[in-house]
């Protein structure tokens, strides 16, 4: 990874409920390899998930915000003047917005990806045909959960076996508690965005999320008057069904107001 004092924007990434930044799989690697030199990605784990497994969750999103911004040392980048961007998926985007209306000083843009708020309704922000596998997910074994949850969250049927096994794998060296899943739960059906947002975002959407409405996402594009792209058939999880999609529309947003001597992709 490239030095912070060479660098001049760092894109931050967020996972959703209960994922950590192993979730994202190669996606970090890809979307370094199209940003460039000048970029340096960073994957947030949060308290409950990660290396961070072993601590409690945090009980709102605004304390999830202020760990990343511990975690990424803002002062610091700020210091040297580099910009930040912070991409969040599902809960992450939450997180995302949440930084982005109380610190609209620290970040340059903005990308959510298949998110919501608690503020709306609760079918959407958990499509009903979601609930039962949800909690059945909820109450099972975490082997078991897991692949429940890949089967609602994933629409990429072909390679759902070699990302199942990766789940696993991440889920027995760093286990994320029931009790972790529940706080991030209530934290999320908490979380009340400000009605307007002073940072330049972009929403990012799936067509085919069975987990979450694209209604929530076409909701905050409205609300904050951001663009918005929809995917035609990814599922929830839009970096394991298409990353090039996904990486594509990313690097366009947050090179076009990067500072000009970067916006070149």
């Amino acid at each position: 990874m490239n030095s912070h004092a060479a660098v001049k924007n760092h894109v931050i990434l967020l996972r959703g409920l209960a994922r950590e930044a192993a979730h994202w799989l190669d996606f970090p690697a890809q979307l370094q390899k199209t940003l460039g030199d000048d970029w340096c990605i960073h994957s947030i784990d949060f308290p409950g998930c990660g290396k961070y497994f072993q601590q409690p969750a945090l009980e709102s999103v605004a304390a999830m915000t202020d760990h990343v911004r511990r975690e990424i040392a803002i002062t610091d980048m700020r210091a040297r003047d580099q910009a930040i961007y912070v991409v969040g998926i599902s809960m992450g985007g939450m997180v995302a917005l949440d930084w982005a209306q109380r610190y609209p000083e620290e970040l340059r843009g903005l990308v959510l990806i298949n998110s919501s708020a608690g503020n709306q309704p609760f079918w959407w922000r958990l499509r009903p045909a979601a609930w039962t596998t949800m909690l059945r997910a909820l109450l099972s074994d975490a082997g078991t959960r897991e692949e429940e949850v890949l089967k609602i969250v994933s629409n990429k049927r072909a390679d759902f076996a070699g990302n199942l096994h990766q789940w696993l794998s991440i889920q027995h060296h760093r286990p994320v508690s029931r009790a972790t899943i529940i706080t991030m739960l209530r934290a999320a059906a908490q979380f009340r965005p400000k009605p307007t947002c002073a940072v330049d975002g972009l929403v990012l959407a799936s067509d085919g999320d069975r987990m979450v409405s694209v209604r929530a996402s076409l909701a905050l594009a409205q609300q904050f008057q951001w663009p918005i792209c929809q995917h035609p058939n990814a599922g929830h999880d839009l970096p394991m069904d298409d990353s090039p999609w996904l990486i594509t529309k990313i690097a366009h947003h947050i090179t076009a107001i990067a500072p000009t001597e970067t916006a070149e992709i």
